[in-house]
C-alpha cells in the first residue's frame, strides 16, 4: 500500500491581514449597494417628475381644453367678439351664447312672472279665531292644493304658518309673515299662469271674505258652504321693439329666458334698451392666460431635456443623510435632480411633437401667425407660442368664426381639426 503525501500550502507564514481582506470585501459589496440604492433612487426621482409633467399636463386640458370649463378655449362662446349692454341693468340684462346675433332692442316690461300668491292681513299676536271668529259649527280650516289646514283656538300667525309649511312641503307651497305689512303670505315659488292655488275656506265665513277682499278675487260657496277659488300667478309679459321699429310682444313664465341664444334677466317693470357692443377683452385675457401657461409647460419640460447633470451630486447615502441637517439634503438633492431627464426620448418627443403640431408647416404658420400666434422667437424657448394680443383681438372682431374654426374648430378628419382640438391629444 503506497503512502499518501502530504500537500503543503506555502506563502501563509508571513503577515496574513485576514480582517482587512473582509473588511475590503465588505466595502465592495457596500459600495454595490449603495450604487444600486442611487440608481433605484434616480429611477424614483425620474418617475416623480413624469407623474408631475402629467398632472401639470391634465390640469392644462382641465382648464382651458375641456369645452364645459369656464375658461375653455375649445369652446365657440370663447371666441365671441360681442357683448350686450342694457340701459338700466335694474330692469333687465342679457348675455349673448356661442352663435347669437347682434341686437339692437328697446324691452317695455309691464308685468314680471309672479308665483301664484294669497294674502290675508292678520295681527301677528292674537289667536286667528278671534280676529276671525268661525261659522255656528265652532270649527274652521283652510285647504291648500288638496291638503287640509285645521285652524284651532290656539292658532296664530306663527303656528298657521309653520303648519302650512309641513304640510304642503310636497305641493310647492309656502308660507311666510311680513311684520311689516301685517299680511300672511301663501304661495307657490313656480311663476307664471301655469302656477296655482287651489284655496278653501272652511267653516269660516269671515275669515275667507277677508281673503276675498285683500286678493280682489270671489269665492264660490257649496252646498255645504265652502268657500273655494283658484289663484293663478302671473306670465312676464314685454313689447319688444327692434332697430327697424318692428314690435314683438313675449309673454314667459319665468323672468329668466332664453331666446336665440341670448339669456335674458328681467329684474322688475320699465323700459331699457339692448344693444350688442365689440368687445374682445375676456377673449383675449382668456387666450393670453392660456399661452402663459401652456408655455411655463413647455419651458418646464424642455428644461428637464436640456439641463445637464453635475456628476458632483449623486444621491445620497444613508450614511451621509446621518451627517446632514435637513436643509443640507434638500439642497443636494435639488442639485441631483438637475439634469436626470437630459434627451429623455418621451419628454423631447412631448416638446417636438407638439412644436411640429403647431408650427410643422408653412401654410399653418401662415394662417396662425394672422391670428396672432406664433412660434417663440427665442430658439430656447422650443415648443412655446409668441402671443400678440392686439392681432388676436383684430382677428375676432374681422371674422370670430373664422377664429375659432382654426383653433378649436372640430372635425373627424384629423388635419381639418383646430390647433387646440389637436392639442387635447397631447395632453391626456
Amino acid at each position: 500500500m503506497s503512502s499518501i503525501s502530504p500537500v503543503r500550502v506555502t506563502g501563509l507564514s508571513g503577515n496574513f491581514d485576514m480582517e482587512g481582506i473582509i473588511e475590503a470585501s465588505m466595502i465592495r459589496d457596500k459600495e454595490k449597494v449603495n450604487k444600486a440604492k442611487q440608481d433605484q433612487q434616480i429611477v424614483k426621482w425620474k418617475q416623480e417628475i413624469y407623474r408631475d409633467i402629467i398632472k401639470e399636463s391634465k390640469n392644462l386640458y382641465d382648464k382651458y381644453l375641456n369645452g364645459d370649463s369656464p375658461n375653455s378655449i375649445t369652446n365657440k362662446k370663447a371666441y365671441s367678439a360681442t357683448r350686450i349692454t342694457s340701459s338700466d341693468e335694474s330692469i333687465i340684462v342679457a348675455k349673448g351664447s356661442a352663435g347669437a346675433e347682434k341686437i339692437n332692442y328697446q324691452f317695455a316690461v309691464s308685468q314680471m312672472a309672479e308665483p301664484a300668491k294669497v294674502t290675508i292681513k292678520l295681527n301677528s299676536s292674537d289667536p286667528i279665531v278671534q280676529q276671525f271668529p268661525p261659522n255656528a259649527s265652532g270649527a274652521s280650516s283652510l285647504n291648500i292644493g288638496g291638503v287640509n289646514i285645521p285652524i284651532s283656538e290656539q292658532d296664530t300667525t306663527s303656528t298657521i304658518v309653520s303648519k302650512i309649511n309641513s304640510l304642503c312641503a310636497d305641493n310647492d307651497i309656502r308660507a311666510s309673515y311680513s311684520e311689516m305689512t301685517g299680511e300672511l303670505i301663501i304661495s307657490r315659488k313656480q311663476t307664471g299662469s301655469s302656477s296655482d292655488i287651489d284655496l278653501k275656506v272652511i267653516g269660516n265665513d269671515s275669515l275667507a271674505g277677508q281673503i276675498a277682499s285683500d286678493n280682489g278675487i270671489t269665492f264660490t260657496t257649496d252646498a255645504s258652504g265652502t268657500k273655494s277659488a283658484v289663484v293663478y300667478g302671473k306670465n312676464l309679459e314685454a313689447d319688444v321693439t327692434d332697430d327697424q321699429g318692428r314690435v314683438t310682444h313675449i309673454s314667459k313664465e319665468q323672468n329668466s329666458f332664453k331666446i336665440d341664444n341670448i339669456d335674458y334677466n328681467v329684474n322688475s317693470k320699465g323700459s331699457a334698451k339692448l344693444v350688442s357692443v365689440t368687445d374682445t377683452e375676456e377673449a383675449t385675457k382668456n387666450m393670453k392666460a392660456f399661452v402663459d401657461d401652456y408655455n411655463a409647460l413647455m419651458d418646464k419640460v424642455y428644461g428637464l431635456v436640456t439641463t445637464k447633470k453635475s456628476k458632483d451630486y449623486p444621491p445620497l447615502t444613508d450614511e451621509q443623510k446621518d451627517d446632514m441637517t435637513t436643509e443640507e439634503i434638500e439642497k443636494w438633492e435639488k442639485k441631483a435632480k438637475e439634469g436626470i431627464l437630459r434627451n429623455d426620448d418621451e419628454l423631447r418627443a412631448f416638446v417636438e411633437d407638439i412644436q411640429s403640431m403647431f408650427f410643422g408647416d408653412a401654410d399653418t404658420i401662415i394662417a396662425l401667425r394672422k391670428l396672432g400666434i406664433s412660434e417663440h422667437e427665442n430658439y430656447n424657448k422650443k415648443g412655446q407660442i409668441s402671443f400678440n394680443a392686439d392681432t388676436f383681438s383684430k382677428a375676432l372682431i374681422d371674422d370670430s368664426d373664422k377664429v375659432y374654426k382654426a383653433l378649436a374648430g372640430y372635425s373627424s378628419n384629423y388635419d381639418d381639426k383646430g390647433m387646440f382640438e389637436k392639442l387635447k391629444k397631447n395632453c391626456i
